[in-house]
């Protein structure tokens, strides 16, 4: 279960970051809220992970979550370049993951 925590605490760190960059360098105040929101959820999620996930462990996967989520968001949604070898790479990272998983 902590797994599972500790992905979405990484998928809402994504989500702060794309409140902070439509927020307009905080003058859009609904994205100002909703980054802080994510911010504090994925904060309070991954501490919560903490408590069976080694912190060297859980920090690489909260990291490599939310580097992959805001590239697929970035795709999706505001136009940015995704290609293949983006692909690859972000499977590597996984791959990665699942060794950290199994090996824990």
């Amino acid at each position: 279960m902590s797994w599972l925590i500790l992905f979405i605490a990484g998928i809402l760190e994504a989500g702060w970051l794309v409140g902070i960059q439509k927020s307009e360098s905080f003058t859009n105040i609904p994205y100002v809220v909703f980054a802080v929101f994510s911010m504090t959820l994925s904060l309070v999620l991954f501490s919560i992970a903490l408590k069976d996930i080694p912190i060297s462990h859980a920090y690489l996967v909260w990291l490599a979550v939310g580097a992959s989520s805001i590239a697929v968001i970035n795709h999706y949604f505001f136009d940015q370049q995704l290609t293949l070898a983006h692909l690859f790479c972000f499977g590597l990272i996984f791959v990665g993951v699942v060794g950290l998983k199994v090996l824990n």
